[in-house]
């Protein structure tokens, strides 16, 4: 992602819907030029464009109007639909082989019967009389966030779950004024086509077992915590949207789980990589499940959003290498980066990815560097000893950091003596002195710790 923040992420979230068959949902702040972006990817990729902007339409006006009419012959009168304009573009454009798309900007800012008719349109495809759009057309949908629209409307957590909901959002100032006081022309430089390459099956079941087991491992860990992810409680899901982070996203059930597969099918088959995509394709991904469990507290949510961040990326990563190598993965590709993280963080880290390792060496590949950094950090030289010694006596903060790490130190030397592929006798040697030297440490630990 360049200059063109929110133009790269809508031309991309396009076409990731349009081959996914997954409906997008783009949450903005008033003014971000969702309907200028929508209507260059539509020009861009040969598509027809209709809008319809919610507030300035009709249940009618949506789905066709019910008109009385009388049959000359019979003398009797029947119910028609006329059919509303937009539809009979599309039609028209159809016969001469022009696909359409079809947007709906402010899904949020509607009464309820046409909130109703709108999202007719994007689930069943269908106006009056149960007739049909046209296969070619593509849907987009838009609404702002809740603290631009007034009290009186919303969004059901049931229909956002329908959604893959991607935030239009920048992360400083800086960003925003480079995209918008670029030169008119500049704003389609270096847009990006993409080809849709084909899908083998073997990958496709692959990916399928793949996002198995990282749910499982999410799924356990946060049973671990207390928490059931699967807890659906639409009264407290019903305030998703009300959400004042400033960001929107979903919650797991089965629908966003499959939704998940065919959006990260799409990543491959349009050639997305972690290095360039990342950004957007964690938006979408957390656009899908991101919520987690409705009875995550805040510091769960957090955790639970780091955890599915390392966890999908590297799995995506796997068979993202694979198809750029033509076949194995990089030996490299499975290890994790430690560096700058805390010990219990990085161990965290290392337990939660040989849980979910989907590829039987990954996580003893990972295993030396995370060895390395407990020993980085916990040296067993008497003056490094004797400093965390002193960070435990003065310092409070570091005391439950500390306890913190042993405790995980004690979890990863079990695990690591439980045949894990790729350890080595050194790797338990080396956590065997460190356990050793900080004896003393730890009693000074769990002394402070219980006179709390």
């Amino acid at each position: 992602m360049g200059v063109n923040t929110i133009r790269d992420t809508v031309e991309l979230a396009i076409g990731v819907s349009a081959h996914s068959g997954v409906p997008v949902l783009f949450m903005a702040n008033p003014g971000i030029a969702k309907s200028t972006m929508v209507g260059n990817w539509a020009a861009r990729n040969g598509y027809h464009m209709e809008t319809l902007i919610g507030s300035r339409f009709t249940q009618e006006e949506i789905l066709g109007f019910q008109a009385r009419v009388e049959d000359k012959l019979s003398n009797e009168s029947r119910l028609e639909l006329l059919e509303p304009y937009w539809y009979r573009d599309i039609i028209l454009h159809e016969k001469q082989n022009i696909p359409s798309l079809l947007f709906l900007d402010e899904l949020s800012t509607v009464q309820e019967n046409v909130q109703g008719a709108m999202l007719q349109l994007v689930f069943e495809r269908t106006i009056g009389h149960g007739k049909s759009l046209p296969d070619s057309t593509l849907i987009v949908s838009a609404a702002n966030y809740k603290q631009n629209v007034p009290f009186v409307f919303n969004i059901m957590a049931p229909i956002l779950n329908r959604f893959c909901i991607v935030n239009l959002r920048y992360e400083n100032n800086r960003a925003f004024l480079d995209e918008f006081l670029q030169d008119e022309s500049a704003r389609s430089d270096d847009v990006q086509t993409y080809v849709y390459a084909q899908i083998d099956a073997e990958t496709k079941s692959r990916l399928r077992e793949g996002l198995k087991a990282m749910w499982a491992a999410l799924f356990e860990q946060a049973a671990f915590d207390g928490q059931n992810s699967l807890d659906i409680n639409n009264q407290i899901y019903n305030n998703i949207y009300e959400n004042d982070t400033g960001y929107v996203y979903n919650f797991i059930t089965g629908r966003t789980i499959y939704y998940l597969y065919r959006v990260t099918l799409s990543f491959l088959c349009m050639g997305l990589s972690v290095s360039r995509h990342g950004r957007f394709m964690l938006n979408m991904v957390f656009g899908l499940v991101g919520l987690g469990s409705n009875s995550f507290n805040e510091t769960l949510q957090k955790s639970y959003l780091k955890k599915l961040e390392i966890l999908w990326t590297k799995l995506y990563a796997e068979f993202e290498t694979r198809r750029r190598e033509g076949g194995e993965r990089a030996p490299d590709i499975a290890k994790l980066d430690f560096d700058g993280k805390s010990v219990s963080g990085a161990i965290n880290e290392w337990f939660l990815y040989n849980d979910a390792s989907v590829f039987t060496d990954g996580a003893g590949i990972a295993l030396e560097a995370l060895i390395s950094r407990v020993a980085g950090v916990y040296g067993t030289e008497s003056r490094q000893v004797e400093e965390v010694a002193r960070r435990a006596r003065e310092d409070s903060g570091a005391l439950f950091e500390i306890a913190e790490d042993m405790r995980k130190i004690d979890n990863l030397a079990s695990a690591a003596g439980d045949d894990v592929r790729g350890c080595r006798a050194s790797f338990l040697e080396t956590l065997r002195k460190i356990n050793d030297a900080y004896s003393p440490v730890r009693k000074i630990v769990f002394d402070k710790l219980l006179d709390k």
